[in-house]
């Protein structure tokens, strides 16, 4: 919220409860504060744009100057229906503007922490071998976006923006109307656009992200970017028709068109066929990732990808797509599920590579847990098993910048968001995955599960042999 904000809504709260209760008090200076309202209002759509949140304080605002106007027209006393009804209207329009204030007129993403400058590059390609299964045209073939964040020298550049699809948003954003994400446009992603890549090593190594069931790969900027500036290349997967936006070849944008349910009983049919088709979306990814020099060979990462240490983190479904992927794909060296329910006979995946699995508090259902403990008492490649107590499921992702800290305490849990920070969640998920991770890629000096306990108190820790 800036500065012109808060005085438009400290003009408007005043001059409000100046009116429901003391009208008849210096009411030559009421009048001059109820033209104020409005005159600051239109200063603050000039300066900062038309945002969801001031809709209730800009309607209370024209009430306000409508009533003095009303007031010096028609100059004596009111009948005492009319006034209830008046002071009646104002708390109302105080409650809804102050409900609506308790979310980040503008997120605000914390500023990677590592020794990186992060920059990000999107790649679109189509996968002549598969047919689109998710539109209705036979003549379709899969088409995949994914976005890579990784590590630069450059301090200057264009600023890459949090959706790429702004302007050309669909009619919701992971179930969310999209009037929700208007000031979008201001948030400030801490990276820049097809920078080089750092010199600091001649190649990095890779880790894929896939998101959750309906969540743009947009909403997890914060720890791409974060784990980024620690020396990973990070390719975070779009999924067309499942989630929204996705802009594809060509520029043309797409919103969600399958809504499977992921909390009705087992079995998951369309679940599971959404995750298969990811996992072959994670094939051919790194399939174009080897041929990037040949294929692309004007990016920026062409030659300067490790990809003999590869990994795959994802979120809830994407959580879930990490376990199959590293079941059926070699090259997947190390993988960790961000609180994923396991689907169809993915528990029984006998996985050979070193995995895991962090979950947020609270209690899981008992689908969760049985998936959950039947995947891990199978590892052959060792595991651990980590809870973030006091986080909540979409904590993982940016979900918690959508509201400021007054919100978090008083409605997250309501709004699934939780109580911490998206700084602290970043920190806390970004130095597991790091610690676990990183001697499986081949990174030096990376901690241990025991630092990061250590700076974290709030994770459990469960090793797994």
């Amino acid at each position: 919220m800036s500065t012109l904000d808060r005085i438009f809504i400290a003009v408007t709260v005043v001059t409000g409860l100046w009116w429901a209760f003391s009208r008849r008090r210096h009411p030559h200076r009421l009048q001059q504060l109820s033209v104020a309202a409005p005159a600051v209002a239109a200063l603050t759509l000039v300066f900062e744009g038309v945002r969801w949140q001031m809709v209730p304080w800009l309607a209370l605002a024209v009430a306000i100057a409508t009533a003095a106007a009303l007031r010096r027209w028609r100059p004596g006393r009111s009948r005492r229906w009319r006034r209830v009804i008046a002071r009646a209207a104002v708390g109302v329009g105080l409650l809804v503007g102050s409900l609506t204030a308790l979310t980040a007129f503008v997120p605000t993403l914390p500023t990677p922490t590592g020794p990186h400058h992060v920059a990000s590059e999107i790649f679109r390609w189509t996968d002549d071998s598969r047919a689109e299964t998710l539109t209705p045209d036979p003549a379709d073939h899969r088409q995949v976006v994914a976005q890579a964040w990784y590590p630069t020298d450059a301090t200057g550049g264009r600023p890459v923006p949090y959706f790429e699809a702004q302007d050309r948003l669909p009619g919701s954003v992971g179930g969310v109307p999209s009037f929700f994400f208007s000031g979008y446009g201001r948030v400030r992603t801490h990276a820049t656009l097809e920078s080089p890549v750092s010199s600091a090593q001649p190649r990095w190594p890779v880790l894929l992200f896939s998101t959750g069931l309906g969540v743009p790969r947009e909403e997890y900027t914060a720890l791409c970017t974060e784990l980024a500036s620690r020396g990973y290349v990070v390719v975070a997967l779009s999924t067309p028709y499942e989630s929204a936006p996705t802009v594809l070849p060509g520029g043309r944008v797409v919103g969600q068109t399958v809504h499977p349910d992921v909390m009705g009983p087992a079995p998951h049919p369309e679940l599971e066929r959404l995750i298969d088709i990811r996992v072959a979306d994670v094939g051919f990814v790194l399939d174009q990732l080897t041929a990037l020099a040949r294929v692309q060979p004007a990016s920026a990462l062409a030659g300067h990808l490790d990809l003999r240490h590869v990994g795959i983190v994802g979120h809830s479904l994407g959580g879930a797509t990490a376990v199959q992927a590293m079941g059926g794909d070699r090259r997947l060296k190390v993988g960790v599920n961000l609180d994923g329910k396991l689907f169809g006979a993915q528990p029984e995946e006998h996985l050979r590579r070193p995995f895991l699995w962090i979950q947020s508090g609270g209690r899981q259902t008992d689908e969760y847990t049985g998936g959950r403990d039947r995947l891990l008492g199978g590892l052959r490649g060792g595991g651990a098993l980590l809870t973030f107590g006091g986080s909540i499921h979409m904590g993982f992702s940016d979900a918690p910048s959508q509201w400021t800290a007054a919100g978090r305490r008083l409605i997250g849990g309501l709004v699934g968001v939780g109580s911490n920070s998206v700084a602290h969640m970043t920190s806390m998920t970004a130095d597991a995955i790091v610690a676990f991770a990183g001697h499986a890629l081949g990174v030096r000096r990376t901690g241990d599960l025991a630092q990061t306990l250590n700076r974290h108190p709030a994770i459990r820790i469960r090793v797994l042999p």
